[in-house]
């Protein structure tokens, strides 16, 4: 890999038309083929969006009018191919922020001096080698090293779209694991919530709600082998098949009327597993009162007394299952976290057995 160091006009810097930021506040695909970048209309979309709230452009070009541009950290680039223009891979925001300045400038909006302005419309920058450029994932490994693991992190549903678009490229999980520093078990669960809340997003009832901070709800949804077995999540598709009970749930994150939904809190859905089998504590939930449930749930527990058969009963069907997915051939489903739920499980259960044992002697 080599970078360039050279200066540019800013006429020349094109911005990323698919930066993955857009999708926290667009629902357009990111898909724009790359002859289409330099096209007029194309910028025009890319920097209205880059002027969303929610990018802090104009802040950073305040800052910028103020202190000057300061390459802290340098503006990466690629030469677009028969073209003498470049796309910005890293720095969208700071381009955009000099491009604000200056047609500011030129309309008479602004009281920067020309002498200021001028000093803005050529800029050092670094320019990816045309070797290494022709890597269809190379800007990506740049904005991952970056957004994902650096300074400015993308937000959760960022990062795993981020991912989704790399395994989309072919990347294996262990090569995207290596190139942004995260564990490769982190780098499928990521791809997996991504895909399940794409299910959500393309649901014609629901889709309007969606949300990227939905992410850390069906996160919790995933973790728990219990709660993928009742929506009836694919392991092969990474979907879930059971759609009435899905879309129940969709319903639990939509507002109502007055604004409420029933999960606040996403470590809320760790309680989910044991409302499922009490209809009236998920009736609970459907009136958008997790309180109501939880009180249910405590209540009952409360009051219940299990009986040394039924505990006996409940290990051995415990035991048949584990045996019917080896059986099965179901241990190929098993996920990282499943696994480690098991271990755990296993070795809280040697200890009582110890402790029973123990017990028994003394008698």
């Amino acid at each position: 890999m080599s970078l360039q160091k050279i200066t540019v006009s800013i006429e020349k810097l094109l911005l990323d038309p698919n930066n993955p930021r857009f999708a926290d506040i667009s629902d357009d695909n990111l898909n724009i083929p790359e002859i289409r970048y330099s096209e007029q209309k194309v910028q025009e979309e890319a920097f209205n969006k880059m002027l969303h709230p929610k990018f802090e452009v104009f802040v950073l070009s305040k800052s910028i009018e103020t202190v000057g541009f300061i390459p802290v950290d340098n503006i990466v680039v690629r030469k677009i191919e028969n073209a003498e223009k470049y796309v910005v891979v890293e720095g969208n925001r700071r381009t955009s922020a000099i491009k604000y300045i200056i047609r500011e400038y030129d309309r008479g909006q602004s009281l920067l001096s020309g002498e200021k302005v001028a000093e803005l419309r050529n800029i050092d920058l670094l320019v990816i080698d045309d070797v290494t450029a022709k890597s269809d994932y190379f800007g990506m490994v740049i904005q991952g090293i970056r957004n994902v693991s650096g300074i400015k992190e993308w937000d959760a549903f960022q990062k795993a779209q981020f991912i989704s678009n790399m395994e989309e490229k072919g990347k294996d999980p262990n090569t995207i694991s290596k190139m942004l520093g995260m564990q490769v078990k982190d780098v499928n669960r990521y791809f997996k919530t991504y895909r399940v809340m794409m299910q959500f997003k393309q649901d014609e009832e629901y889709k309007s709600y969606f949300k990227n901070s939905h992410f850390s709800h069906f996160d919790e949804l995933l973790k728990k082998p219990g709660l993928r077995t009742y929506f009836g999540f694919n392991v092969d598709r990474l979907q879930f098949e059971n759609l009435e009970r899905i879309r129940r749930f969709y319903d639990w994150l939509t507002p109502d009327e007055e604004a409420k939904v029933t999960f606040t809190d996403s470590k809320e859905i760790r309680r989910l597993f044991d409302m499922i089998s009490e209809p009236i504590a998920l009736n609970f939930l459907d009136d958008k009162n997790i309180d109501g449930a939880i009180r249910f749930l405590e209540r009952k527990n409360f009051n219940s007394v299990v009986t040394f058969d039924e505990c006996m009963q409940k290990i051995n069907n415990a035991i048949d299952a584990f045996k019917t997915m080896v059986g099965e051939g179901y241990e190929k489903n098993i996920t990282d976290d499943d696994m480690q739920n098991i271990e755990t499980s296993i070795k809280e259960m040697n200890s009582q057995i110890s402790r029973i044992k123990k017990l028994r002697t003394n008698e």
